[in-house]
């Protein structure tokens, strides 16, 4: 039977990462670099071009916030650099979120756009991906659990039209960021029961994938040892 079969006559919960998994790229960290760009360079978020980003590469790039998450970034402290965007991007208002995760599904779509910040490169793109929104739509409880900005998650489920999707996201503690161990816990204490399926994309999601009946690791930006990461442990790769 094919995923979409597997989502449409599913029963329970399905659970879905955002970023990489439901499309391309990272939609926390574009609309937090977006941000703090335009911030610098005095312009709002949802009218930065890309050539606006790319033309003062150098300048955004020693901004004292951007090298913080950028050292959190190739350091591995996912934690953190979630808070950190969360921390950033939940002072503005709801509606200048909408705005901005609208623009930059628009403006920064190319996967190869990303920002340089001495030898690492943080990924400034996200680019849909209709199959994947397809899996959402057949599942008849569906819960988005990502790491992202909560305001950020919800954009994003009111511009693809997911109604009124369960959202269980970052809202600034680690308490409660939903990274790891910490996507089942908090899914456990919304009262979700084991789903009979699970998406991810990343180490982050491991916990997830595993309490599902049946784990899913999409691999379109994985390395070749989480590949083989997500062979042993048995899921289903797609997009490989």
């Amino acid at each position: 039977m094919d995923l979409y079969s597997i989502c449409f006559h599913g029963v329970g919960y399905a659970l879905f990462d955002m970023d990489g998994t439901l499309f391309d790229g990272d939609l926390g960290e574009t609309t937090f670099l977006m941000t703090l760009a335009a911030d610098h360079l005095g312009i709002k978020a949802w009218d930065i071009s890309l050539h606006d980003i790319l033309a003062a590469e150098d300048e955004i790039a020693q901004l004292p916030t951007v090298r913080r998450y950028a050292g959190y970034a190739s350091s591995g402290d996912h934690t953190s650099a979630y808070q950190m965007t969360t921390e950033y991007m939940e002072r503005l208002p709801y509606f200048d979120i909408m705005r901005i995760c609208r623009w930059a599904f628009i403006e920064f779509s190319h996967p190869a756009t990303h920002l340089t910040v001495d030898s690492l490169r943080l990924p400034l793109f996200v680019l849909t991906s209709q199959r994947m929104l397809s899996y959402v739509f057949a599942c008849a409880k569906p819960v988005l659990v990502s790491a992202s900005p909560r305001s950020v998650v919800q954009a994003f489920a009111y511009l693809y039209d997911l109604g009124n999707i369960s959202i269980i996201a970052s809202e600034g503690g680690i308490e409660t960021l939903p990274y790891g161990e910490a996507k089942v816990r908090l899914a456990k204490e919304r009262g979700i029961t084991r789903p009979f399926v699970a998406f991810g994309n990343s180490e982050g999601d491991r916990e997830m994938l595993n309490w599902a009946e049946l784990g899913v690791f999409r691999s379109t930006q994985a390395s070749s040892s989480q590949i083989e990461s997500a062979k042993s442990a048995g899921w289903t790769i797609i997009d490989h």
